[in-house]
This record gives structure tokens, sequence and C-alpha cells, in this order.
């Protein structure tokens, strides 16, 4: 059953943020919500806070999957993804900062500990069952914050959110059918439709941006999936250029940063290519790591992002088949 509700969810939510999008686009555009897209020559003005076709479709098929097959852990998914999409919602409008909104996204993680969805007993490859009682609590709201920002930290080229998410998605479906866990495969399928809808507007040249609304659904959502499935490293694993990202980033500047604060650009746009910024002081950045030896087009940056993510999925996927033959 959870197969075939699995593929209608993946339809219904392909369909419904496909069809919801140029609402939006047109709505943002009128109401004045628009971004520079900054690595085109011409500079185009492009909507931006599109993303809430996603976080609007995925609550409301969220909840039918949960009165379909009331299951704690649906509801706790979506609603801990809402409290980090509405978040971002308010970012989009008033701007939060880099101080206030990193922490506001620990509040995410309250479903989790109201429903009690999570279970102190990462599996670890090679390692005998551990039990973290006291720790894993403290590391709920950092984890959900943490892959809640970093999803909205890369978001940094045209269709780089869907080409780093969908392969992550896919794994961890590939991963419950691994370990015969159906019920995350429902929850994972949601996302995949909505991010494959949104590439079609999103991908190079953009004619839609995600806005931060969208890119902290999407990340509070994967958090959640990987907590209250326990799916926890095979997610961290499979978010290693996040986390290469973040570490470099974070390194660089040695505190939370929005883009906008960075006056010393980590990468320079020129003659349609993106070329390493020369400027000793700009932030070392996944971005400007990809280009540091050869510039490369913006569409090539995220076929590079998309391959890095297969790749970590990929390892995701082995790591998890080596999970399974320690527990045997």
């Amino acid at each position: 059953m959870l197969i075939e509700l699995s593929l209608i969810f993946f339809i219904s939510s392909l369909a419904m943020v496909f069809f919801q999008v140029p609402f939006w686009m047109s709505f943002f555009l009128k109401k004045g919500k628009t971004g520079i897209d900054i690595h085109k020559e011409n500079r185009p003005v492009i909507p931006e806070m599109c993303g809430v076709a996603i976080l609007i479709s995925l609550t409301v098929l969220g909840v039918i999957l949960y009165i379909i097959v009331p299951n704690l852990a649906y509801i706790t998914v979506i609603s801990v993804a809402l409290i980090g999409g509405i978040i971002g919602l308010i970012d989009d409008l008033v701007d939060l900062g880099g101080k206030v909104k990193p922490l506001l996204t620990l509040l995410a993680s309250i479903p989790i500990f109201i429903l009690g969805q999570y279970q102190p007993h990462p599996a670890l490859p090679f390692i005998p069952s551990t039990r973290l009682t006291i720790i894993y609590p403290i590391l709920i709201p950092l984890g959900i914050a943490i892959s809640t920002n970093a999803v909205n930290m890369l978001n940094v080229v045209n269709g780089s959110t869907p080409l780093l998410l969908m392969p992550i998605f896919l794994s961890l479906m590939i991963i419950s059918f691994i370990q015969g866990s159906f019920s995350p495969i429902p929850v994972i399928a949601l996302a995949l439709g909505a991010l494959l809808a949104f590439y079609f507007y999103n991908k190079y040249p953009a004619r839609a941006f995600m806005g931060n609304n969208g890119d902290f659904f999407l990340g509070a959502y994967l958090g959640a999936i990987a907590i209250t499935f326990h799916l926890e490293v095979a997610t961290l694993v499979a978010m290693f250029p996040y986390i290469m990202h973040g570490f470099y980033a974070l390194s660089s500047v040695g505190r939370l940063f929005e883009h906008k604060e960075i006056r010393n650009k980590p990468v320079v746009f020129r003659s349609g290519l993106l070329y390493s910024s020369s400027d000793p002081q700009a932030p070392m950045t996944l971005l400007r790591l990809i280009v540091l030896k050869q510039p490369l087009s913006e569409k090539q940056v995220g076929y590079v992002f998309f391959f890095m993510s297969c790749l970590s999925s990929t390892l995701a996927v082995i790591t998890s088949l080596l999970t399974n033959v320690r527990l045997l």
C-alpha cells in the first residue's frame, strides 16, 4: 500500500508545485519581491519566494497522507518543515539577520519532542549498538538547525537546491528499501516530486528563485526525516557537499553570515564564467573551491554540484549497507 501511495503522492506533489509556481512568479513580480540574477550578463530580475509553492504543496499533501496513514512520523516531518518554512518566510519579508535566523531554526525541532518521534540509538557502521539518551536530545535542535541553514547557504547558482537535494532524497528512499522500512518512502516521494517540478523553473537560466522559505522548509524537512526515521548517519554522509561548504565558509569568515553581508565576494562573474576571487579577504566557499583552478559557467557549476551530491548520496547507500552487515 505504501509503495502505491508513494507513487500517487509523488505525482500529486509534482503536479501541484508545477502548476502553482507560475502563479507565485506573477504574484511576487507584481509585489516587487524580486532579486537580481548576478551571474548573468544582463542581470535579469527574477521573482523570489517562489518556494512557497513547495511549502504549501507539501504541507497540504503531508496532512492528507497523515489522514490516510495516521503515522505520527508523517505529521512530525511536516510540522518541523512548516516551522522552518515560516521562519524562512518571515526572513524573506523582514530580514531576520545572520545571527537571529539560525537561532530561530532551533525551534523547528519542537514537534519532534512533543510527539516523541526520535530514538537515541544511531546505527553506526562497525560500531556496537549506541545509546545516547542524554546527548541525543540535545543534538536534535542542532541537527535541524544545521540542515535547515545548510540548504539555504549553498543555494548560490541556478538550480542548486534541487540538484543537490534530489540525489540525497533518492538515496534515502533506496536505503529505506534496503532496510525493508517502507514508512519513510511516501514523505520522501513528496519531496522528490516537488523538487523535480521546481527545477523546471529554477534550472539555468532561472525563471524563479526559491527564497529562504523554500530552502528552510526543505532543509528542515530533510533533517526531520533523518531523525524521525532513524536515517541520521546516511543523511549526514549524503549531505557531504553541504558540510564541505559550511566548513570552508565558516572557518574562513569565523562566524555565521549571510551572502549579502560579505563585501569581498568569493567568486567573480566575467564574460559568462565564474572565476575564483583573487581577493585574499574573500571567504573560501565550495563554489570558490570548484572554480579555483578553472573558471566554469554557472550551468557547469550546477552540474558539478549534482555530481558531488550523487557521489555523496551513493556513499550514503554504501554506508547503510555496511551498517546492515554489522547488524546482521
